[in-house]
């Protein structure tokens, strides 16, 4: 299956190239920070790739008339390959718990329970939304006409929707290089993507992307992170042999061939956020 014409690789690629990036990815990242910071249930949700992406398509199921059963969501993670059934049902189980989905129909005899999205949920999502709109925003300006009319009902759910869509239909039937250390270590380890974002935001603005060495110690990393610090050491020990990171003197610095990794893994970002901007206007518009 070949991938959506606005996140092919000469797309992206010539995102990269806008004036501007770096200072977006950082702004997408830091809105990322901040979403953690204010959130209990989002910070746990955006642990590994594997939380965020089911969270993502448990957000499209319930915004649809069949809404989230058990089945349908293992069904839809299946080819994502990013988490096994009995840890898809843990998920389903704790975004009801803390008050993200409500269950509308019990199960019964051979009807599975049916979850809606709860309020909580809908705004917590939403703002995020929002945040990687703000970032998509300072590289394309098409992004503001969304931006600007985030408040009205609806509206950024329709975003949210068109988003989350563009997304998994980008994951499915992709080989997007799982076995890289790259993906295994800053995309698939709990805690990964969180610590690469943290560092990425902690750069100075008018600095390359990913080319500048930033402070680094274990106990500062682990609580951005939401990993224990024994957890955080192995997974930069793990950078560090990978040849993806060098730390020295309580300073971590990207490898070059990693910074590029970071450079497409957000420009990929950023231009689902456009695209989605772009067709929830002409949505709107007709």
């Amino acid at each position: 299956m070949a991938l959506p014409a606005e996140l092919s690789m000469e797309a992206v690629g010539g995102l990269m190239m806008r004036p501007g990036f770096a200072r977006a990815v950082r702004t997408l990242y830091r809105g990322k920070i901040d979403t953690v910071a204010e959130d209990p249930v989002m910070a746990s949700l955006f642990r590994d790739a594997g939380h965020y992406v089911v969270t993502l398509l448990a957000f499209l199921l319930a915004h649809d008339e069949e809404g989230i059963t058990l089945a349908r969501l293992k069904a839809v993670c299946a080819g994502s390959r990013l988490m096994s059934p009995g840890r898809v049902r843990a998920l389903l189980g704790y975004l009801e718990h803390v008050g993200f989905v409500d269950q509308v129909t019990a199960r019964t005899g051979n009807q599975a329970a049916v979850y809606r999205p709860a309020p909580r949920f809908v705004d917590a999502w939403c703002r995020h939304m929002r945040s990687g709109l703000e970032a998509a925003a300072i590289i394309d300006e098409g992004a503001q006409a969304v931006l600007a009319r985030m408040d009205e009902p609806g509206l950024a759910v329709s975003f949210a929707r068109v988003q989350g869509g563009i997304i998994s239909a980008a994951i499915f039937g992709q080989d997007w290089g799982d076995d890289m250390p790259f993906v295994r270590i800053f995309q698939h380890r709990l805690g990964g993507g969180r610590a690469m974002t943290g560092l990425i935001a902690a750069e100075d603005d008018d600095g390359d992307l990913a080319g500048q060495a930033v402070p680094f110690s274990l106990t500062q990393v682990a609580e951005m992170s939401g990993i224990s610090r024994v957890q955080a050491r192995r997974l930069f020990e793990d950078a560090q042999g990978a040849g993806l990171v060098v730390i020295e003197d309580g300073r971590l610095r990207w490898a070059p061939q990693t910074q590029g990794l970071i450079a497409f893994n957000a420009g990929f970002e950023l231009a689902a956020l456009l695209a989605a901007a772009q067709k929830t206007v002409k949505a709107v518009a007709a």
